[in-house]
């Protein structure tokens, strides 16, 4: 580039730095492994109401109020704390449209309410605030009936077990699919492959929905009647004594000889065809203990776990026992909510003790790639503020002040695509907070 010289000062140094920019562009990858999310919708609740009276209003709308700030916060016990009492006393301050509806003769009240003003409520009282990117995640549901015949809850039911699954998911604005079970679904697990509770197989059969978390469940009834196999009895078997199990011959004090009694022949064969194969399973006595004290608790048992798609895959589970299923599959559901909540959901800092951070933005060539990438920053759960440091050519640095830690602002960028940690070619991160903006 000899021919540089000779041009002015402000153009050189914009060619110099827009092949420096193409060459780093070239010995770049962009970091492709985000996460999977979806947009939920945190600023509505929906309450079944008796009338459209005014006292039916008002207490509806505290109760719709309740579920945008479990939605908000991802804790389900956040209407325990005291310090919510100020939010939901003045509920109406929030309220910013309400309609009713009407299905299968239930009318319901649909309320929502200003998000920004919640959140900064939330932020005053020192609440976790949880932004509207949500990871996705696929549940692999097993029901077993009283027969023994298993069958896996998939997107088209609509039974009671699978409108739990849906209510309790929007109610705490987590997004959750069912399988297809199409023929790639039935080629890639059965019924006896989720009841198994697998998770390496549970992993890959939901591989082809690239979701972040994959939840499996089964339900069955406890019982404390005689468990009851599938199959044709055995046939009777001789009895033989084995040589070497054969009962010892004992000399008694007279200086008779003594033979087993029958009943101990009888006892021992017993013994023996417990232990044969063809009999089934053996369960002891601590085993038989369970089931009872099971079925004491309640009517069914739902054993459960939830488990990362990536990383270091820690696998939760746990087994939740009651008379109603479709209770159980909410607790459940409840339970994965809240373990996203406390995984995602910032904790505000004051702001005094406020993270700043900068960082560097490629390819925001125009006035609305501009506008774009600073609606995009100032919209996250985890931004304050949003200020434009510089703009080079089609690179513009900013400076946020943050409201939880950088860890929380990398953390939401993987939810999406959008903005792309650049990497070198050997696949490292760039130093410092480079990204690439692909609207």
């Amino acid at each position: 580039m000899g021919f540089a010289k000779f041009l002015p000062t402000q153009i050189r140094n914009n060619i110099f730095f827009m092949v420096k920019f193409i060459i780093l562009l070239l010995g770049v990858s962009w970091f492709g492994a985000a996460l999977a999310s979806s947009t939920i919708d945190l600023s509505s609740g929906r309450v079944p109401v008796k009338d459209k009276s005014s006292q039916s209003l008002s207490t509806a709308t505290k109760t719709a109020l309740e579920q945008v700030l479990i939605k908000l916060t991802g804790q389900d016990d956040i209407t325990d704390y005291q310090s919510i009492n100020t939010i939901r006393a003045n509920s109406n301050r929030f309220l910013r449209a309400y309609r009713f509806t009407e299905e299968q003769d239930q009318l319901y009240l649909v309320a929502e309410f200003d998000q920004g003003l919640i959140e900064n409520a939330l932020i005053e009282q020192g609440l976790p605030i949880w932004g509207n990117r949500r990871p996705d995640a696929l549940i692999w549901l097993v029901v077993e009936d009283e027969v023994g015949n298993r069958r896996i809850v998939d997107d088209s039911s609509n039974g009671t077990l699978a409108k739990a699954l849906r209510q309790k998911a929007d109610n705490r604005g987590v997004p959750l699919a069912m399988p297809l079970m199409d023929l790639d679904d039935t080629l890639n697990i059965t019924p006896y492959d989720v009841w198994g509770l697998f998770p390496g197989q549970l992993l890959a059969a939901a591989n082809r929905y690239a979701v972040d978390y994959v939840l499996a469940g089964r339900i069955y009834r406890n019982r404390t009647e005689p468990i009851v196999y599938n199959q044709p009895e055995p046939p009777a078997k001789p009895f033989y004594m084995p040589p070497f199990m054969a009962p010892s011959i004992t000399v008694n004090q007279f200086g008779e000889v003594e033979y087993p009694l029958p009943v101990k022949q009888a006892s021992l064969q017993m013994s023996w065809l417990e232990e044969s194969p063809d009999n089934g399973p053996l369960f002891t006595q601590e085993e038989f203990s369970t089931i009872a004290a099971r079925a004491k608790r309640g009517r069914y048992s739902l054993d459960f776990l939830y488990v990362a798609t990536a990383g270091t895959q820690n696998v939760m589970q746990d087994t939740l026992i009651g008379d109603d299923a479709g209770e159980l599959v909410s607790e459940f559901i409840g339970r994965y909510a809240n373990y996203l909540g406390q995984s995602y959901a910032i904790l505000p800092r004051d702001k005094a003790s406020a993270e700043s951070i900068e960082l560097t933005i490629g390819n925001v060539s125009d006035l609305t790639s501009f506008v774009a990438v600073q609606s995009y920053l100032q919209n996250l759960s985890v931004t304050d503020r949003v200020t434009l440091v510089k703009q080079q050519e089609t690179v513009s640095t900013f400076r946020l002040s943050l409201l939880g830690t950088e860890q929380d602002f990398r953390t939401i960028l993987s939810f999406d695509n959008q903005l792309k940690p650049l990497t070198d070619a050997f696949g490292q991160p760039l130093e410092g907070m480079n990204y690439f903006w692909s609207p």
